[in-house]
């Protein structure tokens, strides 16, 4: 039996932590250290007790929800000094903080760990770095044995950085225990949607780069058009929130439209489940890119038919159980919605193939696994 100890901020949240009840299914010594507070998407997480096979662990963090910026400040060394793991699994970028310090506590307690990071790359541009974030990048990229990557995209990118050694696809997973179909209808009648009413919705940060104001103005469209009984469902907080209510004063859509603030992550697959289409409208920026798109995968597990931009990796998290528009088209997007609304033979099948996608490339179960062989190919190469 080897020994991991993961540090990960992402696994505060309850939907992620089914990832490391994976991993300890095949009999390692596993201990995961998180913050013990996160901010994330304005809410602000504690890490909640638990009993399995896993040993958490909790540190007092600087900057927390700040992922490139924080780092432990109690609770931290002693798992170098007294667990000396065989492998050290840090899910934070490569030029962050917390990189540093679990370099530099590696140097000094457990010389002898491999060392495996993580990361989310997405676009070039994002990663115009000051020079502490750059050189602690490099550093990061010559002390490491490997890295997790995000997508293929990312892959590239790292190459062109100038990091020459062993990588693999690691995408974000999905809970299945938790994301999955169910029956919403009290919550459907305290929103105040109706029997009949078709529901397009969005779940996710409120910024003017995930393209809501596409989807408000492709909704417009849609009651333009005369279709009836249509609801829009927005559930979120952000700073584009208060353009949303004046663009949606401004296009006649405020009554057909719900918004709800954020919402801890295992009450999202509640609202997912009041929605007919679920829609991730992302726009590409210069320095930001739809990196994966999540809630598009807990869309597919709730039995929820998809439409996504061409943004990023949307279209191959998507791929065919789904349907693509062009990014930043509300007419595209807008005929994509109604092909969806009429055609319930193609929103049947998509539901099926979204299902079959999400279970077969998207859930903690498979994604553990693989993990876990990686460990061994690092460790007994």
């Amino acid at each position: 039996m080897f020994k991991v100890l993961v540090i990960s901020h992402s696994a505060i949240q309850t939907t992620y932590q089914r990832k490391f009840d994976e991993i300890a299914k095949q009999h390692i010594g596993l201990r995961v250290l998180v913050p013990s507070k996160w901010v994330e998407n304005t809410l602000v997480l504690y890490m909640l007790p638990r009993k399995d096979k896993v040993s958490w662990h909790t540190g007092k963090v600087t900057f927390p929800g700040y992922g490139s910026r924080f780092f432990f400040i109690n609770g931290i060394i002693e798992h170098f000094r007294d667990f000396r793991p065989d492998i050290i699994h840090l899910e934070e970028e490569p030029w962050s903080m917390s990189a540093i310090q679990t370099i530099v506590l590696r140097k000094i307690f457990c010389p002898q760990s491999k060392l495996i990071f993580r990361t989310s790359l997405s676009i070039p541009a994002k990663q115009r770095l000051n020079f502490m974030a750059s050189r602690i990048e490099r550093i990061t990229f010559k002390e490491s044995d490997y890295a997790f990557i995000l997508s293929e995209r990312a892959g590239e990118i790292l190459r062109q950085k100038g990091y020459d050694k062993g990588m693999k696809v690691s995408p974000n997973g999905i809970d299945s225990q938790i994301f999955r179909k169910m029956n919403m209808d009290s919550l459907k009648a305290r929103l105040g949607i109706k029997d009949g009413d078709i529901v397009i919705g969005y779940v996710g940060r409120l910024m003017k780069m995930k393209g809501l104001d596409i989807l408000l103005k492709a909704f417009s469209l849609l009651i333009e058009s005369d279709m009836k009984n249509l609801c829009l469902l927005i559930v979120g907080s952000g700073e584009f929130k208060e353009e949303m209510v004046q663009i949606a004063s401004q296009l006649g859509i405020s009554e057909k439209m719900i918004m709800v603030d954020a919402v801890p992550a295992e009450d999202v697959p509640k609202y997912i489940n009041c929605m007919d289409i679920f829609v991730l409208p992302s726009i590409t920026t210069p320095g930001w890119v739809e990196f994966f798109g999540r809630t598009l995968v807990e869309a597919m597990m709730c039995e929820v038919p998809v439409v996504g931009s061409s943004s990023g990796e949307i279209p191959n998290v998507i791929d065919n159980a789904g349907l693509i528009f062009n990014e930043g088209d509300e007419t595209n997007l807008s005929d994509k919605l109604a092909r969806l609304i009429e055609n319930t033979e193609l929103r049947h099948s998509l539901i099926q193939r979204g299902k079959e996608r999400a279970f077969s490339l998207y859930t903690w179960e498979s994604i553990g696994k693989d993990t876990y062989d990686t460990y061994c190919k690092v460790l007994y190469p």
